[in-house]
């Protein structure tokens, strides 16, 4: 059975995409979701991403490729190349590692910062290199969702910030200032650019390396408070200090929060189709009150049931 038709169904389902105003990022094929599982196809801009998660898939990549072919010939623009990433885990004997190479197929690669326009804001992606691009797409209807609430929003904090693209949007769209804390400096790095990229100022207090949880508890230590909160962490992380599990440290990191945005808001995510809405839910504390409850962007097309928990609340003063 060719897969042809697949591909051409859920590019012309997402044909509307293409004329959406200053948006130019957008997920075009989703896995099980579309018909074929453990395979997603992003556009970036000019370049499309096709990325490969199971051995069964990437033994099936040539003839993938081809069955797709007839489908891209058929979107409203001509991309410049098609970039493949082989996602399967590997087992190097410490844990997993990530293959994180693009190959691409056809086409010139692009630049390693490549401009995309995304949600209203310009963000620098990596299409060849690492696990992530720089940028999550199943945001894309959240980040449009939140921006009539930034005008009410003037000191923002961003946990697990990644690459800044929150706090991007949020400063482009009435946030008077906002703090990035990650682990990470190399992604904190990438969102200075990002900033940078958006002609905002760059002041270094603004991003913090370090642990979130622990600087939650600085913040409120020192009566420091924010108007609204992103809070986006992974399911399961580890570093040196501590562990995180969604089921077991949600509520305590959400107690955290309200000591530093009494009276102000936070967005709050969980990223795991076993966590269902009602659990997600019942992890915040009384008083809360949910402003907007949303999941992944409608791109994002799923088979059974979304994984993305994401919802707006008030948190009592």
């Amino acid at each position: 059975m060719s897969l042809t038709p697949l591909f051409i169904g859920a590019f012309e389902s997402r044909a509307e995409l293409f004329g959406l105003p200053d948006e130019g990022c957008f997920r075009l094929f989703n896995a099980s979701g579309d018909g074929l599982d453990g395979l997603t196809v992003d556009l970036y801009g000019e370049y499309l991403l096709a990325q490969m998660y199971f051995d069964e898939t990437c033994a099936r990549a040539r003839e993938i490729i081809r069955a797709m072919e007839p489908a891209i010939a058929r979107l409203p623009r001509s991309p410049l190349a098609l970039l493949v990433k082989d996602r399967r885990k590997l087992n190097d004997g410490d844990g997993f590692a990530l293959r994180r190479t693009s190959e691409t197929v056809w086409g010139d690669a692009p630049p390693p910062q490549y401009r995309v326009r995304h949600a209203g804001t310009t963000v620098l992606v990596d299409l060849l290199h690492g696990q992530h691009t720089g940028l999550f797409l199943d945001m894309r209807e959240i980040r449009g969702k939140l921006r009539p609430f930034y005008g009410g929003a003037g000191r923002f904090l961003n946990l697990f910030s990644y690459t800044g693209v929150f706090s991007v949007h949020a400063l482009l769209n009435g946030a008077l200032s906002a703090v990035n804390v990650d682990l990470s400096a190399a992604v904190l790095e990438r969102a200075r650019r990002n900033y940078r990229a958006n002609g905002l100022e760059c002041d270094d207090r603004d991003f913090v390396r370090g642990d979130s949880f622990e600087w939650l508890r600085r913040f409120g230590k020192k009566d420091r408070l924010f108007d609204m909160v992103i809070f986006d962490p992974p399911t399961f992380s580890r570093n040196r200090r501590r562990s995180f599990s969604v089921k077991r440290d949600y509520r305590a990191a959400l107690e955290a929060i309200r000591s530093c945005a009494p009276g102000g808001m936070a967005l709050t995510t969980i990223n795991a189709e076993s966590v269902t809405e009602r659990e997600y839910r019942s992890f915040h504390p009384a008083g809360w009150e949910p402003i907007f409850y949303s999941n992944e962007s409608s791109d994002f097309v799923y088979k059974i049931r979304p994984y993305l928990k994401a919802g707006l609340w008030r948190i009592p003063g």
